[in-house]
C-alpha cells in the first residue's frame, strides 16, 4: 500500500500535489477544531466580581478541595468545570467563603499590634461589608458598593462632621420598585450611628442619580398605570385572561397651591362689646341764713331769715357699643396631585365561542352592546368617574391579532427549539455532523482518487514522458522489479534535474571509463 502511494504521489503533476497538500492541511485543521470542540472543558462561573485576596482564598479552598479551576477577567471571577459546579459551591460554603468585602468577620482574629486608628479603619470597614452584604440580597440588587464617612465630634461646634455615607447598586432590573430606594436609605442610616437618612445617596452602576425623590412625571406614570392596573384587574375577570388593554391620562395640577381668602357679609351683623354709664341726682338745699356763728352752730334751731331753697334734680346717662360685620377666613393648602380630566381607552376582544383544537381553529364572536356598556359602567366606576370634570372613558370592542389562527411551527422549527434548550445535544450533533462533513467531502474523495490510481497503470503517466525508459506494463498490477526501476528511474531523474552540471560529469566519466 505505501509502494503504489508512493507511485501515485509521483505520478501526480505539481498543480495537483499543491491542491492535495491544503486539501490535507485544512481537513486536519478542520478535524482538529472539531476535536477541541468535542472534548474541551465546559466552564462555568463559580464567582464573579471577587477582590485578589477573596479570588485568592476562593482557589485554596478549590486546590484542597481537588477542583480544577479557572481565573478570568483580571483575576476577578473563578470558574470551575460543569460537572463539579455544585461540589466547588458546597466546598466553599463549607468554608465560609464570601464574595466581596468581609464584614466583622474582620474581627475573628485579634490583633495585638494594631493602634487605635487601626481598630477604627478595621470597623469601618467591617461596617461597610455588612451593609453591602444586606443590601445586595434584595431581590433588585445584583451587588452593592457601600462607601462611609463616619461622624466627627470637635471641641467646635462649627466643626463638627455629620456622618455620610454613598451606596452603588448594580440592579437586575432598569429601575427599583417604589419605596424601595427609600428603604435602603432607611436601612443604611439606621446601621451606622448618627447617620441621617437624607445623607445618604444612591447611585446606580452607571454613575446616573435615578434613585433621589420622584418627580412629578414619575408620580404621573405611576398613577397612570396603577389606574391602568385596576382597570385590568377589574374587567378580566368578566372578559377573560389577556383579552383586555387599557390606557389611562391624567390631566392634573403638579404645584402646589396656597391661598387664604377672608370675606365679609354686610347683611349679618353682630354686637362684639356694648358700655352703658347712668348717673341720677336727686334735688339738694341750698345753704341759707344769717352769717355768723349762730347760723352755723349745730343743733341750732332759730329760724332762718330767709327761706329754704333745694336745687332741681339731675340725671346722666352714657352708653358706647361696637358691632362687627360677619367675616369668613378660608386657608387652603393643595398639594400637587389634583385631578383636572382623566381620559380612560379600553379595548376589549371578541367572545372566545370554540377553542382551537387540533382540527379546527378557534372560533370569535363579536360582543353585544348590552355587554359593552356594562364593561363602560364597570370601568368607570373603577377609575372614579367625574362627569362635571370632563372625564371619559371609552370601552371599544375590536378583534386582536392574536385571534388570527396562527399555522403549526413546522418540523424543522420544532427541532430547532428543541436543540436550543439543549445545549448539550446540539454541542454533539455539531460535533457528529462535522466529521461526516470531514468524510464526506474530504476523506471519501481521496480515497475513491487514490484507489482509482492503483488500479490503474502508474507507470502510463511516466511512460508518457519518458517513453524510451519504461515499457508499456502487461498487466494492471505492476511487478515488483518494475516498480523498483521505476523508483530509480525517477531518483535519477531528479537528480539530474537539480544537478545537471555533476550529473553531465558523472556521464562523461562513465563513456571515458568505457
Amino acid at each position: 500500500m505505501w509502494t503504489r502511494t508512493r507511485l501515485g504521489w509521483a505520478a501526480m503533476p505539481p498543480r495537483q500535489r499543491r491542491w492535495t497538500i491544503a486539501t490535507a492541511a485544512m481537513l486536519s485543521i478542520l478535524f482538529g477544531g472539531l476535536l477541541w470542540y468535542g472534548l474541551r472543558t465546559d466552564w462555568r462561573t463559580l464567582y464573579a466580581g471577587l477582590d485578589p485576596d477573596d479570588a485568592r482564598q476562593v482557589g485554596l479552598t478549590l486546590t484542597q478541595a481537588q477542583i480544577p479551576y479557572d481565573v478570568v477577567d483580571s483575576g476577578t471571577a473563578l470558574r470551575v468545570p460543569a460537572a463539579q459546579l455544585d461540589k466547588a459551591r458546597l466546598a466553599t460554603a463549607a468554608k465560609g467563603v464570601k464574595s466581596g468585602r468581609l464584614g466583622f468577620e474582620l474581627f475573628d482574629k485579634p490583633n495585638w499590634v494594631g493602634s487605635e486608628f487601626d481598630e477604627q479603619v478595621n470597623y469601618q470597614r467591617a461596617l461597610e461589608g455588612e451593609l453591602e452584604h444586606t443590601v445586595g440580597s434584595l431581590t433588585d440588587i445584583e451587588s452593592a458598593r457601600v462607601h462611609l464617612v463616619l461622624a466627627h465630634d470637635s471641641l467646635f461646634r462649627e466643626r463638627d462632621r455629620p456622618a455620610k455615607a454613598s451606596v452603588v447598586l448594580k440592579l437586575r432590573r432598569r429601575a427599583l420598585a417604589d419605596g424601595e430606594a427609600d428603604a435602603i436609605r432607611n436601612l443604611v442610616a439606621s446601621a451606622v450611628d448618627g447617620l441621617a437618612s437624607d445623607h445618604v445617596v444612591l447611585v446606580d452602576a452607571s454613575g446616573h442619580l435615578p434613585l433621589g425623590p420622584r418627580t412629578s412625571e414619575a408620580l404621573q406614570l405611576g398613577s397612570e398605570q396603577a389606574l391602568e392596573e385596576k382597570l385590568i384587574s377589574t374587567l378580566e375577570p368578566v372578559t377573560g385572561i389577556g383579552n383586555v388593554r387599557a390606557s389611562v391620562t391624567l390631566n392634573y395640577d403638579a404645584d402646589t397651591i396656597e391661598e387664604t381668602k377672608e370675606s365679609y357679609d354686610p347683611a349679618q351683623s353682630a354686637a362684639l362689646s356694648i358700655e352703658r354709664t347712668e348717673q341720677t341726682t336727686g334735688a339738694q338745699p341750698i345753704a341759707a341764713g344769717v352769717p355768723g356763728t349762730a347760723s352755723n352752730a349745730p343743733n341750732s334751731q332759730a329760724l332762718p331769715v330767709y327761706p329754704k331753697q333745694t336745687t332741681q334734680p339731675q340725671t346722666s346717662k352714657t352708653e358706647s357699643g361696637t358691632y362687627g360685620v360677619s367675616k369668613t377666613v378660608r386657608h387652603l393648602v393643595e398639594n400637587p396631585g389634583k385631578v383636572h380630566r382623566l381620559t380612560a381607552a379600553i379595548v376589549v376582544n371578541d367572545r372566545l365561542i370554540q377553542p382551537q383544537s387540533k382540527s379546527s381553529a378557534a372560533k370569535w364572536q363579536a360582543r353585544s352592546s348590552d355587554e359593552l356598556k356594562n364593561l363602560t359602567t364597570l370601568a368607570q366606576a373603577s377609575v372614579g368617574f367625574d362627569p362635571s370634570r370632563g372625564d371619559i372613558v371609552t370601552v371599544q370592542n375590536l378583534s386582536f391579532e392574536e385571534n388570527r389562527a396562527l399555522p403549526l411551527p413546522s418540523v424543522h422549527a420544532q427541532v430547532l427549539t428543541k436543540l436550543e434548550g439543549s445545549p448539550l445535544l446540539l454541542k454533539y450533533l455539531s460535533l457528529l455532523i462535522g466529521l461526516m462533513v470531514v468524510l464526506a467531502f474530504g476523506v471519501r474523495p481521496a480515497m475513491q482518487k487514490a484507489v482509482s490510481q492503483m488500479k490503474g497503470t502508474p507507470s502510463q503517466g511516466i511512460a508518457s514522458t519518458h517513453q524510451a525508459a519504461l515499457p508499456q506494463p502487461e498487466s494492471a498490477l505492476p511487478d515488483p522489479n518494475r516498480i523498483r526501476a521505476h523508483e530509480i528511474f525517477e531518483q535519477v531523474a531528479t537528480q539530474m534535474k537539480n544537478e545537471p552540471a555533476q550529473s553531465s560529469r558523472l556521464l562523461q566519466s562513465w563513456i571515458h571509463s568505457e
